[in-house]
């Protein structure tokens, strides 16, 4: 089942997006408990705190719309329940037969039992177990694909090196005092895996060296104290999907990115003091989703633009990135949907001309604090527009008094005081403005 579940992620192009724009989305990682054979989870004998949650999105161009905090996606969670198989119980009897072949799931809680794992065992959690110091060497010639480490406050480091050689999915979450040891030398590279996220834990990472998982297809990285820059020396070809988060020493991505040349998403959040991309972004012809959201010093996009490859933009709550026609959005002839929320203090007109391109099909705009002005002229030309969202901009005064696109078939308004009572059904002086429409939410 896992392995079914990976090979149809893998043919969605995967959409990483902000907290603030809409769920948060994280590594298309498989749900340990969906797996009902082959499978142990180590525990302690404590009940486990809240375990985490992925989620995953199709970011297929053909949506319907910006997106917002109804969005449909695949909610993949590793919360545990008594009926779920992962965790029914076994007393010591029936941990003899442990070696078989084919083994129903398993509850262990002795750090002895690693030692005694089925030879075909798939997919292992170790959640919670406070015993657990170091990464059993026994683990690496085991057929395991998919690992999760989950609230090992004591566990002290994991060797790159030890582990299963045939690992396609490593989930690392708060293991704070967790090293990731990494071998100095080139050979001996990890071949295997392809999805890899840390999250809350491994604080004494500072840098992460992308070369040793020359396979690897998804790289998250959030809530490491020290981590600072990704380290590579030649193209990395299999990499699609980069998010970084709360990351507080983050300070520039420096050229890394641009060694990844098949990447096709990127998310960076809450990364306070970055303040630069990566130079020539535009080189990256295979990025199709860009989420940039609470990084206040960023200030601009580098020179030559955005990447002619790019459908989705998503800018949340970057007080200083203000978008403007240097970005060469507007000659982008895949661009669907962007979204433009929080920031942008010294914006009170918008769009301004030859900003959007023409075949915009989605437009979310929301909590532009001095916006007063929609601006027809850069409107205008929007003739696939279909969905208009506009969501807390107190000054927005009307709307233009050209109208809106004729293409427009979904407005939803929201929080607009100035706007609310002039868009009145048949009765607001502005109504006629968008009276064509056949889809229309204002609250």
């Amino acid at each position: 089942m896992v392995e079914k579940q990976l090979h149809e992620g893998n043919k969605k192009k995967l959409l990483y997006r902000p907290s603030r724009l809409a769920e948060i989305e994280e590594l298309p990682l498989p749900d340990s408990n969906m797996v009902q054979r082959t499978d142990v989870a180590i525990t302690s004998n404590r009940s486990p705190p809240e375990s985490p949650t992925c989620l995953i999105q199709d970011s297929s161009p053909k949506h319907g719309g910006a997106s917002d905090n109804s969005s449909a996606a695949t909610e993949i969670s590793s919360d545990t329940n008594t009926d779920d198989p992962i965790n029914v119980l076994y007393d010591e009897e029936g941990l003899e037969d442990i070696s078989s072949p084919v083994q129903e799931s398993l509850n262990v809680s002795e750090i002895s039992q690693l030692k005694r794992l089925p030879p075909k065992l798939y997919s292992l959690k170790i959640e919670a177990c406070n015993a657990l110091k170091s990464f059993p060497k026994e683990l690496m010639h085991n057929n395991l694909r998919h690992l999760y480490i989950i609230d090992c406050h004591f566990l002290k480091f994991i060797q790159a090196s030890h582990l299963p050689i045939v690992l396609k999915t490593l989930y690392i979450r708060k293991c704070k005092k967790v090293e990731f040891l990494f071998p100095m030398e080139k050979m001996g590279k990890h071949t295997s895996l392809e999805h890899l996220c840390i999250q809350s834990s491994c604080d004494s990472l500072n840098s992460f060296p992308l070369d040793f998982f020359p396979k690897l297809k998804n790289l998250s990285i959030c809530d490491c104290a020290n981590f600072n820059s990704i380290s590579i020396t030649d193209d990395h070809m299999s990499l699609n999907a980069l998010e970084i988060r709360d990351c507080a020493k983050l300070k520039s991505l420096y050229d890394s990115v641009l060694c990844t040349p098949n990447l096709t998403s990127i998310l960076l959040s809450n990364c306070k003091i970055l303040k630069v991309l990566p130079g020539q972004l535009n080189r990256l012809t295979s990025l199709q989703s860009l989420f940039i959201n609470e990084c206040p010093e960023l200030e601009s996009i580098p020179k030559g633009g955005l990447p002619s490859s790019l459908n989705v933009l998503c800018i949340s709550s970057c007080q200083k990135l203000t978008p403007g026609t240097e970005w060469g959005m507007n000659t982008l002839s895949n661009f669907s949907r962007i979204e433009i929320e929080g920031g942008c203090r010294d914006l009170e007109s918008f769009p301004e001309q030859n900003l959007l391109p023409r075949n915009l099909y989605s437009l979310r705009i929301s909590r532009l604090p001095n916006l007063k002005v929609l601006d027809y002229k850069g409107l205008r030309h929007l003739s696939s527009l279909e969905t208009l969202k506009i969501n807390s901009c107190n000054k927005l005064q009307s709307l233009p008094e050209e109208g809106l696109p004729s293409s427009l078939t979904h407005l939803h308004i929201t929080e607009c005081p100035l706007l609310k009572s002039k868009l009145q059904n048949r009765r607001g002086k502005e109504w006629y403005k968008i009276a064509h429409i056949p889809h229309i939410q204002i609250d």
